[in-house]
């Protein structure tokens, strides 16, 4: 589960939120190469490192 987004940009913010990468979502990680890949929901899709790095999870 998405526990927050730490980042002062918000630009990015709104770009995963836009992929619906915000706090409370369950999200998976189904791969790490070459480039980060989530579950969201029913969809995936691709970030890079710096982008992944912002986002904290808990196992709630």
């Amino acid at each position: 589960m998405v526990a927050k987004l730490e980042t002062q940009d918000e630009g990015i913010i709104r770009h995963l939120m836009a992929m619906g990468v915000i706090q409370g979502v369950n999200i998976s990680l189904e791969s790490k190469f070459p480039s980060y890949v989530l579950s969201v929901g029913k969809s995936r899709t691709a970030l890079d490192k710096e982008t992944a790095s912002i986002i904290y999870v808990s196992q709630d």
